[in-house]
């Protein structure tokens, strides 16, 4: 008897894997390939990606169904090039297309319904009901937002730090480790650094001297951290949704992870705000929720 396969793609920036799964949803082969992120790559970059990735699973196909979760794959614009690119290289076979944040969310809680936060160098809240309604909040990019993300924290630091030079804000020490991180010598140096020279994830390295200088009593890197974890709470408030039964929220991203003075800020606002959603250790990964929701 012939066996049923989906396929889940949980799609990077730099970096998709490709999981084969079984009608149970039992993952039975994972590959991996190149961006499947249209705005980390040029979509012929994106569809080279995605025929690389199917060439290694062909011995499983035809497949049932699939699902694609990647960054940049949100909006029905995006996914409309998606759609091209698999009429091509799927005919007929029906594949749901959706942000990274929906398959970890579905994955993390190991269910359809709930809610998830990312927080790493950008930020993210996300909410899905069991019958498909998401709203998501954020997730607009480090020009636009990403509010509470470690790049936001170091900018604000920046920022601030400048600011507090001219008496205009708390005072702090952070001004001098932020100069010798960035191999600077004089606080003006900063301007052609910030503005022609640094990428997004340089900013975003620097967001733990914030909260090392939080650590040490400095009161301006923790009022920092403090306006992290608030901007961060009103992200999960703004994707309240009543029609999700499951009060349960999972974190994601190295913020919400790692950093010792967020985390427990962030938790006690959010109880304060939102007493009966608890936040749960992941069930599983993106990859198993992209599985997920492929057999849907």
């Amino acid at each position: 008897m012939k066996h049923s396969y989906f396929f889940g793609i949980d799609g990077g920036g730099t970096q998709s894997r490709l999981a084969v799964c079984d009608n149970t949803g039992t993952i039975v082969h994972t590959v991996y390939g190149g961006t499947t992120n249209l705005y980390a790559g040029k979509p012929e970059q994106v569809e080279l990606s995605l025929k690389a990735l199917f060439a290694q699973v062909e011995h499983f196909a035809p497949f049932q169904g699939g699902c694609i979760g990647s960054a940049g794959l949100g909006r029905k614009a995006e996914q409309e090039i998606f759609r091209h690119m698999l009429h091509t290289l799927l005919p007929e076979l029906p594949v749901y297309l959706c942000s990274d944040g929906e398959i970890l969310l579905v994955g993390g809680l190991g269910g359809l319904e709930g809610y998830a936060l990312i927080s790493g160098t950008g930020s993210l809240a996300l909410s899905r009901s069991k019958d498909g309604q998401i709203k998501r909040s954020g997730g607009y990019g480090y020009l636009l937002g990403d509010e509470g993300s470690a790049y936001w924290i170091a900018h604000q630091a920046l920022i601030r730090s400048l600011r507090s030079l001219e008496n205009r804000d708390l005072k702090t020490d952070l001004l001098t480790s932020l100069l010798a991180q960035c191999s600077l010598s004089k606080t003006e140096d900063l301007i052609a650094y910030v503005h022609h020279q640094a990428t997004k994830a340089d900013i975003a390295r620097l967001a733990p001297l914030v909260t090392e200088h939080a650590q040490q009593g400095d009161p301006l890197a923790h009022d920092i951290l403090v306006c992290a974890a608030k901007e961060l709470v009103a992200l999960v408030v703004s994707v309240q949704n009543p029609a999700i039964h499951a009060d349960e929220l999972v974190l994601a991203g190295g913020v919400l992870e790692k950093d010792p003075i967020i985390r427990p800020l962030f938790t006690e606002g959010l109880h304060a705000v939102l007493p009966k959603l608890r936040i749960i250790e992941a069930r599983g990964t993106a990859l198993q929720g992209a599985c997920l929701l492929a057999l849907q």
